[in-house]
Order: structure tokens, then sequence, then C-alpha cells
């Protein structure tokens, strides 16, 4: 029963016990019309009541309930009392527009008006029982003053208890208590007065004390009220000062502290509907940093505000604050009419600007959907936030103004220090346009250097992707384009609106302003720096003489980076013809030999396509194994694809020869090799054999094209010597790839039985009053056998006892049912190990749900035919035992039939009918079930352990392995495992030809 049911029986219980002591005690023995005059009474003053959250409403009705008692008899008091709560009771909800539910519109009121009825008639029962005559005034007044309040007040703690618990109770008595006494209980003693003039002046001065009394009441709600709104004005103010202060302290970034002012005005205002904009310090751009509509925070966002224009742009013009309380019928009044158009637009709303030094430097805004939902008081909070925000927005702009210009500063000096450290071309150019494009935020940054057929060709760029490929297809001419004509006039060339510019060359639709700058070199132009921005009037004169300063120093170091390309490949060719022999030693592996093998030849002999070919003598066939200066498309389709000897008559020769063949003109010759000079047309081959130990290993292709080549005896001896050291390297990498493949295997046998065994459960389960032992032993590196368990969902039965016998949760582990299964995969090694791992995932993740042992395993068996096509089945039993009642339900799928050994001695075989998993897609088990008792054994097997064989061929049997475990069955599970692991061992005597899985559950005698 959740709290809320409990609290309506509480309210429903106490209510009724109330009235039925008021019914018992026969009231209405006064007029009606007092009564009802007292009751009216009563209401009025509650009316008049004033509420400190969470407490209940406070005020002096107690006096008028109490005169009542005192004047009318107890029973008439109580009956006062419960009639004026009941129906009070049933208004608050409409007053404080509260939910209108079965608790606040029946339970409360019941038991708010039970309570006061008893309460009144247990302070006319104790004076009664105090007194053996009738009891007189003033004993009645001090015993009504000791029961009133403190049934009430004890009411009050207990429905705070049930709700909120003790914290509950805590927070109550914390805010009421000061009201309670102030209120309720010191105010009692005044019932004497009020009963006094109604039983001895008469109804008429009654009728005077009580307007007296409501106008006292009034008196006290009011002064309660400035006193809780003086407390929540000095809440606003410490908020407000520590707003401040956190606004004051924040670092000088305008997002953050943007994002700061929103929270801080959250603690004083409502911001459910909160806007924070800022214009820009030189145009008529507004950015709302800070965008929350309805609790929901919204994208930043840009727009175009003349002065003026809206609300906001009249805060920009005059600087001055508005309260708007209902837009409905302000409207016509508005100095100036909101600009968005919306299908829901507010109601109401607070609308500050941020003032610096007599300028509008921004706007604060909040909205709500409630007509006067704000008044003059959120304004003025919101207002003194604006002033420290403002103040702190201009200094945070003024430090970002000047940390740009030190960035840019530095941004020069980085970019002077990186060119100048960078001597490779193809590595500067990059880190130029990415250093520039972060350093200053540009959109696209390009560099365009001059070749020697005196048109500018691409050379760097930002962009990535397709827009990167098609670039490095773009070739300028002088004059072309803004970038040409830079180059034409040898100056640099700013255009903040290109679409205005007839120069401009549209190939990217998001450019808006483009700054390209000469790169000159000793008076000599030598390329271009191409900026460009997706923001119109990006670039000031700042820009450009920054871009000036960092292309001059880009022009020096691309002059400087050509001459050291130069001069490096000169004696790059030099020195590699030096250290082939080295290069190739250093490779152990195909991987790394190979595309050195390809590689060198273009480099050392000039070359455009360089191929190397294993040679199958059995096949007759040539593989490439690499290749060099081919396109991706072309060397995928290449490479690995083998080439039949009479496709290719010249590289047959080669290999049967033994001797290098040349080519000076294949053109006409491509029947000799089809697959590569039709195929790639070839100008001039050289063939040189990969020979070593007296056998051909294959074939090096060196290709020339699509111009003719003359080969050369230097040629030929160069090309001799390479293949040479090639063929040995080849041969060697080979036989170590031969060798490392051997040992992968191994090794990945090694991981793949360790990574089996921890799929397996590493420790017994732990069941109180069961004991359990398992073993594993494959006959290969990985084996196909299995076995696990796992904890169940406990029945709603099980749940219900614990429950009802107020168990602890260590107590209730063992009311959780345990599955556990062992199974056997229909073949042996890695296949079976691979079988095994998934079957044992899938049976696993069918069980675990809580499902019988049957519909558990044909789900399993689903499962593995429809996921599985290798041909392969496993035998499964699976078995779930009830700890608690030692009962076991199971199904057998086709696997070997446990052993039950009684306490008694007796033997029993666990099966059912049933096939195993993965033959057939739909399967029918059987399940069946059987009682465990103190004492019995189960031993669940795999067929290693009854079809190991000694030397002899003799099976180890179930009848060995019965006697074996009846002699021992007394023990403890373990013993039982190793009695029958000895046995086996003994018999077998030699290595396993099957796997072999063993688990022994025992229950234990509780004594």
């Amino acid at each position: 029963m959740n709290r809320e049911r409990r609290l309506i029986l509480y309210c429903l219980v106490v209510g009724a016990v109330g009235w039925t002591a008021l019914i018992l005690s026969s009231p209405g023995a006064a007029p009606w019309g007092v009564l009802a005059l007292f009751v009216v009474l009563a209401l009025l003053i509650e009316a008049s009541a004033f509420r400190v959250p969470p407490a209940d409403p406070h005020s002096l009705t107690g006096i008028v309930i109490l005169s009542a008692a005192l004047a009318l008899g107890p029973a008439d008091g109580a009956l006062i009392a419960a009639v004026s709560g009941l129906i009070f009771g049933m208004l608050l909800p409409l007053i404080y527009r509260r939910p209108r539910t079965f608790y606040l519109l029946v339970a409360r009121p019941l038991l708010r008006s039970g309570v006061r009825a008893g309460a009144v008639l247990a302070g006319g029962a104790l004076a009664r029982l105090l007194t053996d005559d009738a009891p007189g005034e003033a004993l009645s007044l001090m015993t009504l003053i000791l029961c009133y309040p403190t049934l009430i007040q004890l009411n009050r703690a207990i429905r705070e208890y049930i709700q909120g618990g003790v914290t509950g109770v805590l927070t109550w008595w914390q805010s009421s208590w000061m009201p309670v006494v102030a209120a309720e209980i010191a105010p009692l003693p005044l019932a004497a007065l009020f009963a006094a003039i109604y039983t001895r002046l008469g109804t008429g001065y009654f009728v005077f004390a009580a307007a007296g009394l409501l106008a006292a009441s009034l008196a006290v709600r009011q002064a309660a009220m400035n006193l809780r709104n003086q407390g929540a004005s000095i809440r606003e103010l410490r908020l407000l000062n520590e707003a401040s202060r956190e606004i004051i302290r924040a670092e000088l970034d305008v997002e953050a502290l943007s994002e700061l002012i929103y929270r801080a005005a959250s603690k004083v205002v409502d911001t459910s509907s909160f806007h924070l904009g800022l214009f820009d310090p030189e145009s008529d751009r507004y950015t709302l940093v800070v965008r929350v509509q309805d609790r929901v925070r919204l994208p930043p966002l840009t727009v175009d505000l003349p002065s003026g224009d809206g609300l906001v742009g009249w805060m920009r013009q005059t600087g001055r604050s508005l309260l708007v309380e209902d837009f409905a019928t302000e409207m016509d009044r508005l100095p100036a009419r909101p600009r968005y158009q919306s299908e829901r637009p507010p109601r109401s709303g607070v609308y500050v600007p941020l003032l610096d030094g007599g300028k509008v430097i921004g706007t604060i805004s909040i909205q709500s959907y409630q007509p006067y939902a704000f008044d003059a008081d959120d304004l003025r909070m919101l207002s003194l936030l604006a002033d420290q925000a403002a103040v702190a927005i201009s200094k945070a702009r003024a430090f970002a103004a000047a940390n740009e210009r030190a960035v840019q500063l530095q941004a020069i000096q980085d970019v002077s220090e990186r060119i100048t450290a960078i001597l490779d071309l193809d590595q500067l150019l990059p880190s130029v346009v990415r250093l520039i494009r972060e350093r200053f935020g540009y959109h696209t940054v390009h560099i365009f250097l001059l070749e020697e057929d005196g048109r500018l060709h691409f050379s760097a760029s930002t962009v990535e992707g397709e827009a990167l490929e098609r670039l490095r297809q773009v070739v300028v001419n002088p004059g072309e384009g803004i970038v040409g004509s830079a180059v034409l006039a040898g100056q640099p060339l700013l255009v903040n609106d290109v679409r205005a510019d007839p120069h401009y060359i549209n190939n990217d639709s998001s450019t808006r302003a483009e700054l390209a700058v000469p790169l000159r070199y000793a008076e000599k132009v030598i390329g271009v720096l191409d900026i460009q921005s997706t923001e119109a009037g990006r670039f000031q004169r700042s820009d450009l003489f920054i871009t000036r300063t960092l292309a001059d120093q880009v022009a020096i170091a691309v002059k400087s980076a050509r001459a050291f390309r130069a001069q490096r490949e000169e004696a790059w060719t030099l020195n590699a013809l030096l250290q082939v022999a080295e290069n190739l030693s250093r490779a152990t592996s195909l991987d790394t030999l190979l595309p050195a093998v390809v590689r060198l030849p273009p480099l050392l002999l000039g070359c455009d396509r360089c191929y190397c070919l294993i040679w199958d003598r059995h096949a007759a066939s040539f593989t490439p194994l690499a290749a060099y200066g081919l396109r991706p498309n072309d060397r995928a389709t290449f490479v690995g694809c083998a080439i039949a000897e009479q496709d290719a008559p010249l590289l047959a020769e080669v290999v049967r020869t033994v001797a290098p063949l040349a080519l000076d003109s294949a053109s006409g010759h491509g029947h000799l090799c089809v697959p590569i000079i039709e195929r790639f047309g070839s100008a001039s081959l050289l063939v040189m054999p990969l020979w070593t130990r007296g056998a051909a290993l294959g074939a090096l292709v060196l290709d020339y094209g699509p111009l003719p080549h003359h080969f050369t005896a230097r040629d030929l001896t160069l090309a001799n010597g390479f293949a040479s050291q090639i063929a040995g390297a080849l041969e060697s990498a080979l036989l170590a790839q031969e060798a490392a493949q051997a040992a992968r295997l191994e090794e990945e046998l090694r991981v793949a039985r360790d990574i089996q065994r921890t799929l397996l459960p590493s420790r017994a389960p732990d069941l109180p009053g069961w004991d359990a032992a398992a073993d594993w032993r494959s006959a290969r590196m990985v084996g196909g056998d299995f076995f696990d368990y796992w904890y169940l969902p406990a029945q709603q039965a099980f749940e219900a006892r614990i429950g009802g016998d107020g168990r602890s949760g260590s107590d209730s582990a063992a009311f959780q049912p345990l599955g556990f299964v062992i199974a056997d995969v229909s073949d042996k090694g890695v296949p079976a190990a691979l079988f095994m791992a998934l079957a044992r995932s899938l049976v696993r993740a069918a069980a675990l749900d809580g499902s019988a042992p049957s519909a558990a395993l044909i789900r399993a068996n689903r499962w593995i035919t429809r996921d599985t096509e290798a041909g392969m089945f496993v035998t499964v039993f699976y078995g779930i035992i009830e700890p608690h009642t030692g009962r076991m339900r199971y199904s057998c799928a086709g696997h070997n039939p446990p052993l039950l050994f009684r306490a008694n001695g007796a033997v029993e075989t666990l099966h059912t009918p049933g096939i195993a998993l993965g033959v057939l897609e739909e399967i029918t088990l059987e399940e069946r079930e059987v009682c465990i008792a103190a004492g019995d054994v189960i031993v669940c097997y795999t067929d290693g352990v009854t079809e190991a064989i000694n030397a002899a061929e003799e099976p180890f049997g179930v009848e060995r392995l019965i006697e074996t475990v009846a002699a021992v069955r007394t023990g403890s599970a373990q013993t039982i495992l190793e009695a029958i692991t000895d046995a086996l061992g003994r018999h077998a005597e030699g290595p396993l030809y099957d796997d072999v899985t063993l688990v022994v559950i025992k229950r234990v005698d509780p004594s």
C-alpha cells in the first residue's frame, strides 16, 4: 500500500471515529439558530486564516469552538467544530486552487471535522473524570485547552509522518510551531470570555464580541502576511546581493557571463520565458545570447534590429524599462508594438535595457502567458540586476577586443615560426592554411602557386572531401576571377560583397567576402593567398595588414622549400641507391617488404609503374603481390588476381630462362603480356627474374608509359642487382610469414582456451543448505562441453512468503531459484568451441527470465537453428532448483540423463524424451519434477565421462560411475567430484579422447 492510500485510510478511519463519538454524545440540545450562529462565526474566522507553507492555515477558530463547548456543552461544541471543519475543509482546495482529488475533497475534510469533534469531546470527558460533580467552568476550560490543541497538532504530526516520514514531520514543525503557539494555543483562554458574554449578556452582545474577534483575526492575518512579505523581501535582497557578487567575480567572457546572468535572474524572478540579447557595437545586429521559452533552452538567434523597431528597438532608442501587465488591454497604449509574430503571444512581460554609460548595449526580458504575472517589484529587481550585468558585459567585451588583437599578433608570430621551421612544401602549405583559419576564424583559406606554365595551380586549402578534390583540378589564368586579378595587378584585392564584384567566380555559394593577396618574392609574384568569409563586410583594414604580412613570409618560405625540395630529391636518390640492400634487409614481413620493392624502382630508375609477381609452378600462373603507380581502382582489381601463363608469355620466358627481358616498344606487342600492356597502356617494359637457390620465385616488372623508354646497360645492371636483392629478401619474408602464421595459430588457440574458461562459472553458487562442484576438461586446446549456473527471479509465492515472514534481503536469497545447465556440442576443437559459445549465450538468454526448463530450451533451440547453418547440434540438460523446498524441475534435450543418488542408497536417472538442440527448428520437449531431500546427490556428466576408454578399449561406463559415487556419496560435492575424476584418470591412463564435464549438486542435511 503506497503512502497516498495509507493517508486516505487514516483520514477515513479517524474521521469516522470522531463522527461516531459525536453521534453517540447526542448533540443538538441547543437551538439550531444558535448552532448555526456559532458555525457561521467559526467559518468566518477560518476564512481569515493565514498560511505558512507547508503547514495548514492558522486561525483563531479554537476560541469560537471552545466558547461554544463552554456555553452550550461539549456535545454541541463538538457538533459546531465538526460541521465548520467539514465545510471549510471542502472549501480549502477551492480557496488555494489545489487539485480536486478524493483526498482533498472528502478524506481530509472528514479527518479535520472528526478530529476537532473528538478533541472537544475528549476535553469534556476529561473534565468529568476529574470531578464527581458537574465540572466547573474553569476546570472545563483547562481540560479543553489541554485536549483540543494537543489532539489537533498530534493529528497533523501523524498526517505529515504518513506523507513524508520523519523528515516531513520535522519540516512541518519547524515552519509551524511559532504560528501554532501564537495563533492557535495562546489565545484559547479568551474562550471563557466569549462563553461568559453569550451566557450572561445574551446573543446581541455576543455578536458584537464576535465582530471584534473577526476584526482581531483579520488583523492577525494581516500582521502574519506582512511578516511573510518582509521575509520574502529580505530573501530577495539577499539573492540579489549574491547574484551581483557572482557577476562581479565572473570571468570576462560574454557567453559565460550571459549564462551566469540568466542563472542569477532565475533566483529573483520567474524566468520560464527569458531573453538576454546584445547589440553589436557598430551595427544593428542583435543577438539573443540566452533564449528560453517555456523552460526550453533554444539556440542563440541573430537578427537585424534598427533602433526604434519593436519594444527592443524602443528600449535601445530611449534607454527606458517597460512593465506590461496585460498585452491584450495595453497594446494600444504601448510605446512600441512587439516585433515578433506568434500564434501564442505572451500576455505580460518585463523589459529592461542593459545600460552602460548611457548607452544601451543589450536588453533583458521575461514574459508569461498569464496576465498580471509580474509587478513593479519584478521590474525593480530585474533593473537592479541589469545594471550590474551591463557593467560586467561591457568589461568583458573590452577584454575580448583586447584579447582578440593580442591573439592576432600572436598568430602572426606563430605562423612566422611555423613557416620558418618547415622546409617540406607538402607540409608547409597545409599547415599555413590551417593555422590561419584556426587563429583568425576565416571560412576558407586557399593557396595557389604560379607554376612554369604561367598559370595558378591549386596547392593547399582548408576545405575537405569532394570540395577539396574539385579544387585539385582548378587552374586559374592571370586576370581570371578575384585570385587571377590579384596576380595580374600585383596588388591585394579586397571584396566585402562578392555578389557585387564582376571578377568573382561563384564556386562556393556560402562565400560573401573574399580577400586575395599576392605572394611576392624579390618583386616577383609566385602565388596567391586567398581568404574567404561567409559574412559580408567581414574584412577590415587590420585583416589586410595581417594577410599582407603573412603573404610576404609565406612567399619566402615557399622559395626556400622549393630549393630544399630540389636538393633533397637529388640527395635522396643517390642515398637510396646505396641503401637498397639495407632497406630490404630491415623488412621482416611481406607487409613491410612489398611496398619498398615496388616503390624503389620508380625512384631509382624513373619508371612510371612497378609490379612484383609471384610464380606458382603448380598452377602455372603469376599472382601480383604489389603494384605502384596504379589508380586505386586498377590496383584493387590487379593485385592478388592470378594471371595464367598463356596470357603472359613474356613473363613465362623470363622465369624459364632466368634472364631479364627489355621491351623498348611494347605498344605493338600487347599479346606478350595482355594483362599489363593492353590494360595499362605500357610503352616500355623491363622484366627481371626473381631467382634464388635454383628456383624461380617470380618476376619484377618495370613499366614505362605513356612515353616510351630506351633501356641502357646501366638500367639493366641496376635492375639486375636490385632484383637479386629483392629475391633474397622476398624468400626470407615468405619463410618468416609461414613461421609467424604457425606461431600465431598456436597462440590464438591458447587465448581461445583461456577465453572459453572465462565463459564458465569460476566458482559454485553459494546456496544455504546446498553444496555444488563442477569440473571441465577439453580433449583439445578448446572444447565443446559447457556448464553454467544462474539465479532466476523468485516466484510471487516465494515473495509473498518472504514478505509475510518479514525476512531480510539475505534470507530471501534462500528462496531464489537456481538454474543450472550441462551441455555437449556434437563436434570437438575450434568449431565446437565457437558453437559452444553461441549455444551457451542463447540458452542462458532463453532461461534468465525464469521460464520453465522445457520452454526455455525450446526457445533456445529456435534461436540456435535460425542463427546457425553449421549443421552442428548440442545436447542439453537444464534444471531449476528451488533451494528452500528441494523441488527441481528439469528437461533433457538429448543429453546423458543425470544420476540422482538418494540418501537411502537408491539411484534414479533424470531423463525426459527430447531431441538435441539445433537439429530441427520446431521441437517438443517434456518437463518433469523431482524432490531433492537432504543427503541426495545429483551427478550431471557428458559422454566424455562414460565413453572414456582404457588400454583394452573398455569404456568407463555408467556402472563404474554409479559405483564410484555410491562409495563417497556421504561426502561433500567436491569430494564426490574428485573421486570421479580420480577414477576416470585411473581408467583412461592417457590423454582424453573427448571433452569431459561434471556437475555435482548435493543437498546438505540442515542438522
